[in-house]
C-alpha cells in the first residue's frame, strides 16, 4: 500500500533506516575480529564419506563474505609495497592451485596456528574468486585437521569455531601424517595440499611455491602460498584484515606446538611476569624462541600441520 500522509511516510521511512543502522552496527560489533575463545560442537572424527568427489556447496552468506574478502585483499594486493607484493603471489599460487587441480582435489591444511589461518583466508578468498568466474556455486572449502595428542584445548576451540564461522569441511585424522594423507588422497582423490610452510621453517629451505612431496610421503603436490612471507606479513594480514585468530597468540604465544613443548616467547616476557601479545615481537628470526628443541613441526617436515603454527 502507498503511503497517504507524507509526514506519517518520513517517519516510518526514518525509523527504518535507524532500525537499519542498528543492525549493521551491532552486526558489525558482532563480527568484529580478534581471538576467538568459545567453544561449539565437538570436531567430527572424519570427513563425511558421502562427498568423496566433489565438496558440498557453500552457505550463500560465507561465499558473499568470502568474495568480499577476495576484493579487499585483491585491492591491498595492488599497492607497491613488500606486503603488497607477497599478498598478489599468495593470491596468485591459491588461485593457480584452484585451476590446476580444481576444487575437489585441493585440500587445506588447517592446523588452527597464525599460518594456518592466513592460508585458510586465501584459499577462502581465492574459492570465492574460482568459483564466481566459473559461473558456478562456491564449494565449500575442504580442510584437513591432523590431531595429535597434548593439543593445546585453545587450538581445539579455535578449530571447532573455524569450521562453524566459515562453513568448512572438516577431515580431521588422528593415525598420523602420512598415515592421514593417504587416507584423504584416498578419501577423495586429493591431489594438492596447501600448507603455511614459510621459508624459516625448519622445512621450509628449499621449497618452491609448488613442491612435489618427499619420496617417504604419498604422492601428492604441496602448495606454498606464504613461503616468502614474513612473520610480520602473517600479522599484517590477520589484523590489518581483522581475522579472528586463536587466543594464545594474545598471550605472548609465536609459535604452537603440543603443550608439553611450549611455552609464552620470552622475548615478549614482561617485568611483571606477563607477557606482550604475539605481534609485537620485533625480531621474527625469534619465532619459535618459545617452542623446545624436542618441539617440531605437526607434519614431520611435510607442513603437514600448515606450516609454522
Amino acid at each position: 500500500s502507498r503511503c497517504t500522509s507524507l509526514p506519517t511516510c518520513r517517519s516510518a521511512r526514518a525509523l527504518g533506516l535507524r532500525m537499519l543502522l542498528s543492525l549493521l552496527y551491532t552486526l558489525g560489533v558482532a563480527l568484529a575480529p580478534l581471538p576467538l575463545r568459545r567453544s561449539r560442537t565437538a570436531l567430527p572424527r572424519m570427513c563425511d564419506q558421502s562427498s568423496l568427489s566433489q565438496p558440498a556447496q557453500a552457505d550463500a552468506a560465507d561465499a558473499a563474505d568470502a568474495l568480499a574478502l577476495h576484493r579487499r585483499l585483491k585491492l591491498r594486493s595492488e599497492v607497491e609495497d613488500e606486503f603488497g607484493r607477497a599478498l598478489k603471489e599468495g593470491l596468485e599460487v591459491c588461485a593457480h592451485s584452484l585451476r590446476l587441480y580444481g576444487p575437489a582435489r585441493v585440500v587445506t591444511s588447517f592446523n588452527g596456528g597464525k599460518d594456518a589461518v592466513a592460508i585458510l583466508h586465501l584459499m577462502r578468498a581465492a574459492l570465492a574468486a574460482h568459483s564466481e568466474a566459473a559461473g558456478g556455486p562456491r564449494e565449500r572449502l575442504r580442510v584437513i585437521f591432523f590431531e595429535q595428542r597434548d593439543e593445546f584445548p585453545e587450538v581445539d576451540a579455535f578449530v571447532r569455531d573455524a569450521v562453524e564461522r566459515y562453513d568448512l569441511e572438516l577431515c580431521t585424522y588422528s593415525d598420523g601424517f602420512a598415515a592421514g594423507l593417504e587416507s584423504c588422497i584416498a578419501d577423495h582423490g586429493s591431489a594438492a595440499f596447501v600448507l603455511g610452510t614459510r621459508e624459516g621453517d625448519p622445512n621450509g629451505s628449499g621449497q618452491g611455491a609448488f613442491e612435489p612431496s618427499s619420496t617417504w610421503m604419498p604422492p601428492f603436490m604441496r602448495v606454498n602460498p606464504v613461503l616468502r612471507w614474513s612473520y610480520a606479513h602473517v600479522w599484517q594480514l590477520l589484523r590489518g584484515f581483522a581475522l579472528p585468530f586463536c587466543s594464545l597468540y594474545e598471550e605472548g604465544y609465536t609459535s604452537l606446538g603440543k603443550q608439553s613443548d611450549t611455552e609464552p616467547n620470552p622475548a615478549l616476557r614482561l617485568p611483571d611476569g606477563s607477557y606482550r601479545p604475539a605481534w609485537l615481537l620485533d625480531d621474527g628470526a625469534l619465532e619459535r624462541a618459545g617452542r623446545s628443541a624436542k618441539g617440531g613441526k605437526a607434519g614431520g617436515g611435510g607442513g603437514g600441520g600448515g606450516g609454522e603454527s
